[in-house]
């Protein structure tokens, strides 16, 4: 019963057979760094921003996520980051402390490619309280909380001027196994992804420029997904746009730069078959922006 139990919770954190072991966002695009280490202190300021994001609404246990990012430029061609941000899905829960460091190489004066590398510590938890067990003597589960801990690595690569950006980040490459107590090991563990990347700024006039992006991922034994996105600025105070993640969910999203502070939220309607349970997902982003000297970026 209890291996039975443990694996249909490790088939909750592996969303469709892996497909969302990892922290997911909407508006990633507002800053590359969540998704890719490379994007570390590539912009013209340094952001400190929260996201939150509660998935599913209405669905029993969905997933929901609270992230905190900041990163920097030092001394021209080095980057660094920090994320800690924290998952949640019925009784499983992650909590992952991530550190970066990127090298950024300047091709030519609006040219660079950025190479990152994150190291990671991640917490998860199984929280057996919640569950409902046929034999109550069955001290494994029963009302126990267990965890299991491991450090991970992140990779990236982007290339980007003021217009343009291409990128591939490569999470999880050490794909270690879960364990949870004795006996109970290698249910599950976490899988090398692969994200690439990328958008393009369009300047219609003085007031308006659109911004069409894209983002491929792919993991053993999930289908490949593909995000089609486009935003369009208004004076780089006002943005609003529209996601597509086919087979999935169609995401309208709208964003407000105020001095310092950025504002950001989106919400998601799902097109697959969790449409009939979920009245959809809701996520926030804030940030406050450091201003830096001018350097090439692809600023937000």
């Amino acid at each position: 019963m209890k291996l039975r139990i443990l694996s249909i919770a490790f088939l909750l954190l592996g969303l469709k057979v892996n497909a969302q072991q990892l922290t997911f966002m909407s508006q990633y695009m507002v800053d590359n760094y969540i998704m890719n280490p490379a994007a570390a202190g590539s912009y013209e300021y340094s952001p400190i921003a929260l996201s939150a994001r509660q998935q599913w609404v209405g669905f029993s246990d969905a997933p929901s996520t609270q992230m905190i990012t900041a990163h920097m430029n030092m001394k021209d061609h080095h980057g660094v980051g920090v994320k800690l941000y924290n998952d949640m899905i019925g009784p499983l829960s992650r909590i992952s402390l991530q550190g970066t460091y990127a090298y950024l190489v300047e091709i030519d004066r609006d040219q660079t490619l950025s190479f990152g590398l994150s190291f990671m510590f991640n917490q998860h938890k199984l929280d057996g309280s919640g569950f409902n067990i046929e034999n109550q003597t069955d001290n494994v589960l029963h009302n126990a909380t267990m965890s299991s801990t491991n450090f991970d690595a992140d990779f990236g690569v982007q290339y980007y001027t003021e217009d343009y950006f291409v990128g591939l980040s490569i999470p999880q490459l050490f794909q270690h196994k879960y364990s949870f107590g004795d006996n109970i090991e290698g249910l599950n563990k976490q899988i090398r992804h692969f994200y690439f990347m990328g958008g393009y700024k369009i300047e219609i006039d003085r007031h308006y420029k659109i911004e069409p992006s894209f983002q491929i991922k792919a993991a053993s034994n999930a289908p490949v997904q593909i995000d089609l996105n486009a935003r369009i600025h208004y004076d780089d105070k006002f943005w609003g746009g529209l996601s597509w993640r086919i087979k999935d969910a169609v995401s309208i999203m709208l964003g407000v730069n105020y001095d310092e502070f950025a504002f950001g939220y989106s919400f998601d309607f799902t097109t697959n078959a969790i449409r009939n349970y979920s009245s959809g997902t809701h996520e926030i982003y804030i940030a406050y922006k450091i201003s830096k000297r001018k350097r090439p970026s692809f600023a937000r």
